[in-house]
């Protein structure tokens, strides 16, 4: 072959290459696109300007760069050197920050490793509220389409703040509840799942910009009033306005405090709301619902109306609870996995555990209350989860059964099996505090499923199963000696609640003894023997856990309001006599609302001295 030739057929070749090359740089550049590994000019906006800089200014060099800083980074942190992986973490978000795993890696070492440096609370809660700002601000908005970064989110809710592997867990529930309560104040307590979620609704719906509300002349008014206070329709404001709702409702607060307000509240626009309801309805009805909204959005990137769909999915998630967060975000990580393309590769199985580990423990610890001037957060059962928890394992089970099913990642695909070792804790667990709050019928209900899973698994013969729901409950509470000293308090206000329920509810002084005999047992059995428990989950004299209960029962709305009266009729007189100046207002109004006569309803305990609490002699119930 001539010179000539070969030079053709070389160019030849070259022109396909280059054709070639064209069509798979094409087919490549889509699919870097589609991996979110490409920074363009139009990528970039909304970054700090060095992040942009950096990140567009590098081009192809960047990869190298992430590459040796990634391992180093990696070395250090096995060296326990966090503070240098930390700095170099964030070199390479800052040179690629659409590499998911090093946000990951940052926060982590944040939540549990620079906060585990410090002995001090308050600075530990700063270490791991920069991990949740970290993700949640810049990690999630820099990689949208990352499922891992919501569910790592989402644990930091659930182990770090939810649990108790830390032994500050208890400062962090309290400093999330603070922080929550003013924002939204208590949504859930006291009322019907549907009255929380239409509580909630008003926030969902409520206006996106003030430009929205300007149109009410009502608003306009208000607004001026605002500014003539010295004060701004923002964050700051309706936090102050929730100070005042959150120690308005705290009995300590109000004896330290009176009839005042407390400190740092705007004390004349305050005044000037209370005495024009025109105003003060423009601004509870329409502006603080709109700052809500828009702290939730702005401050906590988080999606009022897919908060709304939650709360209708799986019960009165109280946003005050690190594990209505975890929801949130295990809930957000499955929607993003669910569409992804590279599905293959994520565990949703781990998704959905961390979904219903999250709702199996707002059935055990729900209901919060927070008292804002003590500090002391109560963390109590809550049984309207349970139906939640069923909720989201009809859920889990629908996507498992689905034609696309549920990956496992390495694991392959979900099986239901996968799911029930933990249903059947739940089940159990949801027996005993529905039979121990009052729900005979759904403690039956979930002892039967109970029963049906031990007879599919050959366990039929188990003594715990083999008997009723009386021997179960009856073999599962003889193990009360052993509940961790932080879940006394669920149980306290359990047995007590109980005892109002089936004795005084039903005319039996003698069962609502029985229950109390029991808790006071365990009482001084457990919490008497001197175990360190922190200050802030610290319980009161046992007389103030039982009068704590009956006082919150008789508020509940939920409770038909005979079966109250019923209560307060066999209720002991000395205990009615302590409660009265608390509930009188309460039970009068609840009374007049039904079209009861109040004085016949609740006729106040007979004018005697009350005796201060004192804890009466072990065994013996308060009276």
């Amino acid at each position: 072959m001539s010179d000539r030739s070969i030079q053709a057929v070389a160019v030849a070749v070259l022109v396909a290459s280059l054709a070639c090359a064209g069509w798979l740089a094409r087919s490549i550049g889509r699919e870097r696109q589609q991996q979110s590994l490409v920074v363009s000019l139009a990528d970039t906006q909304g970054m700090p300007p060095h992040v942009a800089l950096a990140t567009a200014g590098l081009g192809s060099f960047r990869g190298l760069a992430v590459d040796a800083l990634w391992m180093r980074a990696d070395a250090l942190q096995t060296e326990g050197l966090y503070y240098e992986a930390q700095t170099l973490s964030q070199w390479i978000t800052t040179l690629q920050p659409r590499f998911p795993r090093v946000w990951a890696f940052q926060a982590w070492n944040l939540a549990y490793n620079i906060s585990a440096s410090t002995r001090v609370a308050e600075e530990r809660w700063g270490w791991i509220n920069r991990a949740i700002d970290l993700l949640r601000a810049r990690g999630i908005a820099l990689n949208p389409n990352d499922a891992d970064l919501p569910m790592e989110l989402g644990w930091i809710y659930f182990h770090k703040i939810g649990g108790k592997s830390d032994r500050e867990h208890w400062y962090y529930k309290a400093r999330l509840a603070r922080e929550f309560r003013e924002l939204l104040g208590d949504m859930t307590g006291g009322v019907t799942t549907q009255e929380a979620i239409d509580r909630f609704a008003t926030i969902a719906a409520a206006a996106d910009s003030l430009a929205d509300l300007r149109q009410d002349p009502a608003v306009v008014e208000a607004l001026d009033l605002i500014e003539q206070h010295g004060a701004r329709p923002n964050e700051a404001f309706v936090r102050m306005l929730g100070r005042v709702l959150l120690y308005s409702g705290s009995a300590d607060a109000r004896i330290h405090f009176g009839a005042g307000f407390p400190d740092g509240t705007n004390r004349p626009l305050v005044t000037a709301l209370q005495a024009d309801e025109r105003v003060r309805k423009a601004v509870t009805g329409a502006i603080v619902p709109h700052l809500q909204k828009r702290v939730l959005v702005d401050r906590y990137r988080m999606d009022p109306a897919f908060m709304l769909e939650q709360m209708k999915s799986y019960g009165p998630l109280d946003w005050a609870h690190p594990h209505a967060h975890g929801i949130y975000w295990s809930e957000r990580g499955i929607a993003i996995a669910r569409t992804s393309r590279r599905r293959e590769r994520i565990n949703e199985l781990t998704l959905v555990r961390t979904r219903l580990g999250n709702l199996q423990h707002l059935m055990r610890s729900g209901r919060i209350e927070f008292d804002p001037l003590s500090n002391r957060i109560d963390i109590l059962p809550d049984p309207r989860f349970i139906a939640g928890y069923e909720e989201g394992m009809r859920s889990a089970i629908t996507m498992i059964e689905s034609e696309a099913g549920l990956s496992a990642a390495d694991f392959g695909r979900a099986t239901v099996a996968d799911l029930l070792g933990g249903y059947e804790s739940f089940l159990q667990q949801a027996t005993v505090f529905a039979y121990l709050y009052g729900d005979e019928s759904q403690a039956t209900d979930c002892f039967a499923r109970l029963q049906r899973i031990a007879r599919d698994t050959g366990r039929g013969d188990d003594p715990l199963m083999a008997g009723g729901l009386e021997q179960f409950l009856s073999l599962k509470l003889a193990d009360v000696m052993e509940i961790d000293i932080s879940n006394l308090r669920q149980f306290f206000d359990a047995m007590i609640q109980r005892g109002l329920l089936d004795g005084l509810a039903k005319g039996r002084l003698d069962t609502f003894t029985r229950f109390l005999q029991v808790a006071r047992a365990t009482y001084d059995r457990r919490y008497g023997n001197g175990e360190h428990v922190n200050p802030e989950a610290r319980l009161p004299p046992f007389p103030e856990l039982v009068d704590g209960s009956f006082e919150n029962l008789l508020r509940k709305d939920a409770l038909p309001i005979l079966v109250r009266a019923r209560i307060w009729a066999w209720a002991p007189e000395q205990l009615r006599a302590r409660s009265w100046p608390r509930l009188e207002e309460t039970l009068v109004a609840q009374a007049e609302t039904a079209g009861l006569d109040p004085a016949r309803a609740f006729p106040p305990p007979k004018p005697t001295e009350v005796p201060e609490r004192a804890s009466p002699p072990p065994g013996a119930a308060p009276p």
